[in-house]
């Protein structure tokens, strides 16, 4: 009996045990067939995180998405237009406590959320119940959607917009303050659709024909997808408000635009804003660039564009269904763009190029004394004003068909020189001991070559003066004493010597896009060729040097030897000005430049015609002559570099193309001589 009651126990004890480990296998699979509210839960903020908007939808209840009346497809847009516009670039959310409520398919959460965006961090705290719900003979959870779960102050009808601040662009000016590129106002005609009267077809073939555009103009602007009724639609500019004749449907409206008020006179210099095209959002790496924004496309506009353009700002906010703001929800004010403040003066600009006008060239003014530029002027030039309002298809073709290359900027390219650098030539042999100012070179008739040597290769001169000394040589411009100067020097010491004046130096003006000069190619810079060494004493051979560095060049004759490098912006009272440098002696400097006022002063000097100047000027002329090669007629380039001999109050280097049979570098002189005469009043 003993030992049945103890089998009948263990019975007893099993069935126990599997009927409890049944109910735990039951309750685990019953675990598993209806899954919790956090599997919800992570799916809805893994969605969050990744943006993916087409799960958050399979995650609602369908009663909350029927009584919020959109599709899947309304739904997704709505997000993606909100969180596009926000720019949102990332989500982090941090779950609060859950709980739950007493009935068992009832379950809310408190969760924080940041939504990243380049405006600034959108932070919110958020609400979020769940109920469970049949599905596929299934209860799962899902949650109860509500605008506020895109932002917390959302309600029904609310909308989120998004408003970028745009940045006022900074203004250039000039020494005194004067605009040379800031902010202006021009005039657009356009079309109010709703106003066309009852033959709209009617009334636009009249207004192209009173604008002369083709008809199909209009009607494709007017069918732009923005276009409502009661929309102005630009069409084109006009000079002025003032239209000859009433036209249905037609407006004129000021619009605020880029304007240069020194217009062709400084074009080169200030360059010009455009509206961004396609290729230059495709060329945006920073994202900044929106359709209908502007962007620098020439000159200082386009190489100080981040400087300019400033920063933009945006505004975040929540609307009701009129439009009305109901909260800010970030905000990042924009950054105006940086004032350039320049060292030119607006009207010595304006002067200048009134001088040069008519002919293909380039002058630069500068003071000596301390490398402020004073102007930089390229011919001919172009209008920046009418890049910023638009050219007609017949002003953009005699621009652009023009065979002097209007938008060609001179005072920044490189040319040879020509007789210009004797100058410096007669410093590098001074300095070596070579060059004497009084040292006479025997020269016969207007060719000379080394030897036979040379070939067919000699070199001219203009006067044939049989005794030569080197003020002799710089007051009729004698190409074949510095050949013989130069090849006395030796390669070595010519180099050496010339080399001090600013060779390889832009003078951190990159953003006029000034290129170092060379004396010589890459592969010739050892100047071991006679003939080619020959050639280079007088600013041939394969010398380039900008307008720019011709000036520069002749500073150090006016400044007792101390090369002074240029200087385009004002400085800061925190910044240093670029230093002069003593590149050769005062004594040097000086017998140079006592043999550049002779230049000018006595009768036969090659720049006497400036010697009536009420300042006393020293000067150096040269012809640059472009051939491909000896004995042939080539076109030719003259140069002019002046400065006044007493004060050093100024310093000019000109460029005119072209001169032969106008009296090659004659012609120069005579072009500059009025504007100089009233320089000189202008510094006394």
């Amino acid at each position: 009996m003993k030992r049945l009651k103890r089998k009948q126990f263990f019975t007893y004890v099993l069935l126990a045990f599997l009927v409890a480990s049944g109910m735990a296998i039951y309750v685990f699979i019953q675990g598993r067939d209806e899954p919790g509210p956090e599997q919800t839960l992570q799916s809805y903020f893994n969605s969050l995180k990744e943006m993916k908007f087409d799960r958050l939808y399979d995650l609602m209840t369908p009663e909350s998405l029927e009584q919020s009346g959109m599709s899947r497809e309304q739904f997704v847009d709505k997000y993606q237009s909100i969180f596009s516009g926000m720019g949102v670039t990332g989500v982090k959310v941090t779950q609060g406590p859950a709980f739950q409520s007493e009935e068992d398919h009832h379950y809310s959460m408190d969760y924080t959320a940041t939504w990243h965006t380049p405006i600034g961090d959108v932070d919110g705290d958020y609400h979020m119940k769940l109920v469970q719900v049949e599905q596929d003979h299934d209860k799962v959870w899902a949650i109860e959607w509500h605008p506020s779960l895109i932002l917390p102050e959302m309600s029904a009808g609310d909308k989120v917009r998004v408003r970028v601040l745009t940045p006022q662009r900074g203004e250039i000016t000039d020494r005194d303050g004067n605009p040379l590129a800031t902010r202006g106002t021009a005039y657009e005609w356009g079309i109010t659709p709703s106003e066309l009267g009852d033959h709209p077809d009617q009334t636009i073939s009249s207004i192209a024909a009173y604008f002369k555009l083709p008809v199909e103009y209009i009607q494709k602007k007017l069918a732009q997808k923005w276009v409502k009724p009661d929309y102005f639609v630009p069409m084109a500019n006009v000079p002025n408000t003032d239209l000859s004749q009433k036209l249905p449907g037609v407006s004129v409206r000021p619009k605020e635009v880029r304007y240069y008020p020194l217009g062709q006179a400084a074009a080169h210099l200030t360059g010009y804003v455009r509206q961004v095209t396609q290729e230059d959002l495709q060329n945006d790496k920073d994202g900044y660039y929106a359709a209908g924004d502007w962007i620098g496309k020439a000159g200082l506009e386009q190489s100080l564009e981040k400087q300019l353009r400033g920063r933009k700002g945006g505004l975040i906010e929540i609307t009701d269904a009129k439009g009305n703001r109901k909260r800010i929800v970030a905000q990042k004010p924009a950054v105006n763009g940086e004032n350039i403040r320049l060292t030119v003066a607006s009207a010595l600009q304006q002067d200048l190029y009134r001088t040069l006008s008519g002919d293909t060239g380039a002058a630069v003014l500068m003071n000596p004394k301390h490398g402020d530029l004073l102007a930089l002027v390229s011919t001919p030039s172009y209008d920046p004003n009418q890049m910023v309002t638009g050219l007609s298809q017949q002003e953009w073709d005699a621009y652009s068909k023009d065979p002097e290359l209007p938008f060609f900027n001179r005072f920044a390219a490189r040319y040879a020189p020509g007789s210009v650098f004797k100058a410096v030539t007669a410093a590098a042999g001074l300095t070596e001991g070579i060059t004497k100012a009084d040292k006479t070179r025997r020269i016969d008739g207007l060719h000379w070559k080394k030897d036979a040597g040379w070939g067919g290769y000699y070199v001219t001169r203009v006067k044939d003066v049989s005794s030569v000394n080197m003020v002799d040589a710089l007051v009729y411009s004698d190409n074949i004493y510095f050949s013989q100067e130069a090849l006395e020097m030796g390669s070595g010491k010519f180099i050496e010597g010339i080399s001090k004046f600013g060779f390889g130096e832009n003078w951190g003006l990159d953003m006029i896009n000034l290129k170092p000069s060379q004396y010589a190619n890459a592969s010739h810079r050892d100047l071991a060729s006679e003939v080619l060494l020959a050639d280079t004493s007088y600013g041939q051979g394969e010398m380039l040097l900008s307008p720019i560095h011709v000036a520069v060049a002749f500073t150090p004759f006016a400044q007792q030897g101390k090369l002074v490098p240029p200087i385009l912006f004002l400085q800061q009272e925190d910044q240093k000005s670029p230093q002069a440098i003593q590149i050769i002696t005062p004594q040097v400097a000086g017998t140079v430049k006592d043999a550049l006022t002779q230049v000018v002063s006595r009768s036969g000097g090659t720049a006497h015609a400036l010697s009536s100047a009420e300042l006393k000027l020293a000067a150096k002329t040269g012809t640059a002559e472009l051939k491909a090669k000896k004995g042939e007629q080539g076109e030719e380039n003259g140069f002019v570099v002046a400065f006044d001999a007493e004060q050093s109050s100024f310093l000019i280097s000109a460029l005119i193309e072209n001169v032969h049979a106008r009296g090659g570098s004659h012609y120069v002189v005579n072009k500059l001589k009025p504007f100089l005469n009233t320089l000189n009043l202008q510094t006394k």
